[in-house]
């Protein structure tokens, strides 16, 4: 006769999986890592003229939906390693952005998803930004008419961890 019955054997069994289970369950529901982003290092002290004047002309065009002084603006494009090519983003941005809003009456939210859009068009292609956007205030057609009117090429975000301050 075997030391304990055939039921008291199943009993442990299924005590012992459920707990696997549970401890399983438990191990995947571990919080994700949260990441903050956060200003990188001022890496220019100062940039020439020209470019302060570029960066002068962004602050007007987005004045309503993305309100920074224009040392706010300056400050950010010290911080870019090369600062040239970041302000030539934000002009065809905001060249896109003019061109589609000066014949709509569309409300700030609209704006806000327009300019959405034109940031996302910046670094990815036309086709991969209109089959994941969820358009909320424009209409497809829309979207794709905003989206040809930025015509540079996508320049993919790079991240860097770790950089020096």
């Amino acid at each position: 006769m075997p030391p304990f019955p055939a039921n008291v054997y199943l009993l442990l069994y299924t005590l012992t999986v459920t707990l696997v289970l549970y401890w399983l369950s438990k191990a995947r529901r571990r919080p994700k890592e949260h990441v903050t982003i956060g200003l990188g290092p001022t890496r220019h002290e100062s940039l020439p003229g020209p470019l302060i004047e570029r960066i002068r002309q962004l602050q007007p065009i987005f004045a309503e939906i993305y309100p920074r002084s224009n040392e706010q603006w300056l400050d950010g494009f010290k911080r870019d390693i090369n600062p040239e090519p970041e302000i030539a983003i934000w002009e065809a941005v905001g060249a896109a952005y003019t061109r589609f809003n000066q014949s709509r009456m569309l409300n700030l939210s609209a704006k806000g998803e327009v300019l959405g859009l034109l940031i996302l068009r910046s670094s990815a292609d036309e086709e991969s930004i209109l089959a994941k956007a969820k358009l909320q205030y424009l209409s497809p057609a829309e979207a794709q008419e905003l989206l040809r009117l930025y015509s540079v090429a996508p320049k993919p975000l790079k991240i860097q961890k770790g950089l020096p301050s």
